[in-house]
């Protein structure tokens, strides 16, 4: 996607030219060490793979999302049969279960160290779940083979599906959802907007159109999220406030998703100091903080 920007650097989250991935050494500093669980990536034994293999088989043939007329597609606001949030996150107490997350988001949460890695870390340790995580790889449009951690734990796997592609909003997510939502979830948890900034009006139809596309393969099954994003501070810091309303605006518009409210969460502090020159993506401090509050919406 190519836009113009208001000045002649464009952010990182903004570039389309894939950067290549690579694990950033995020463990020097002390706050990141209180925030960081213990990472192991052992083989999972003979019964946690029997799981996994569960949990990725092929997907089922989508129902039609035409009108039976004929008419134009039937839009995700099937709000009645949408599984409340906090009914899909209590699958987790069920310890002989794999539990399933996707996360459909943008370069905030798409490398090691970031609030995707260590939210679900330390999620699996809390419910002594192995975990399983599946990252993006924007470069080839697929998945990276799988990192696994916490395998010494008793319970069924934590399998996450970290969709995080960098620069891309809802509509990159929406034309790779095949390969993007491989598995069925549990939850979804939505993290786009910070690149909605051109067009902020986008994202909410963008939005419903993702629900759409998980409603059509598995009905009233996933519970849904979506984060209000961090605040920027760049030349699009006014654009991405008209994002956060109209993310706002969508949440209010569906009460069985839960909103993860990210950007109070950095407004209640010194937001700058927690994130990168760019003053856009997050530092170590800013991913912790992001992180602290997925699992605060988690818990409750």
């Amino acid at each position: 996607m190519d836009f113009p920007a208001p000045s002649t650097t464009y952010p990182r989250a903004m570039r389309t030219t894939p950067q290549p991935r690579r694990r950033r050494d995020r463990g020097s500093g002390s706050l990141l060490r209180l925030v960081l669980v213990r990472v192991g990536l052992p083989a999972l034994a003979i019964a946690i793979v029997a799981s996994v293999a569960f949990a990725t088989i092929p997907r089922p043939a989508a129902g039609t999302s035409a009108g039976a007329d004929g008419g134009p597609p039937i839009a995700a606001e099937r709000q009645s049969s949408l599984v409340p949030f906090a009914d899909a996150r209590d699958r987790l107490a069920d310890e002989n279960r794999p539990f399933v997350v996707t996360v459909i988001g943008d370069s905030t949460g798409d490398a090691p160290g970031e609030w995707v890695d260590l939210a679900f870390r330390q999620l699996a340790e809390e419910t002594d779940r192995p975990l399983v995580q599946h990252s993006w790889d924007l470069v080839n449009s697929s998945y990276l083979p799988a990192v696994e951690s916490n395998a010494d734990a008793a319970s069924a796997p934590l399998i996450v599906w970290n969709g995080s592609a960098s620069g891309k909003t809802g509509e990159y997510s929406l034309a790779h959802f095949d390969t993007l939502v491989p598995a069925q979830p549990d939850l979804v948890i939505f993290n786009h907007g910070l690149n909605n900034v051109p067009k902020p009006a986008a994202v909410g139809p963008q939005l419903t159109a993702l629900v759409a596309e998980v409603e059509r393969y598995w009905p009233a099954t996933a519970g849904f999220a979506a984060i209000l994003e961090n605040p920027r501070f760049d030349a699009w810091a006014d654009a991405h406030r008209d994002v956060i309303d109209n993310v706002t605006s969508w949440l209010g518009e569906h009460s069985s998703v839960r909103s993860i409210d990210v950007h109070s969460a950095y407004l209640a502090v010194e937001p700058e100091a927690l994130l990168l020159p760019d003053l856009l993506h997050p530092n170590p401090a800013g991913s912790a903080v992001t992180a602290a509050t997925v699992l605060e919406a988690l818990r409750r």
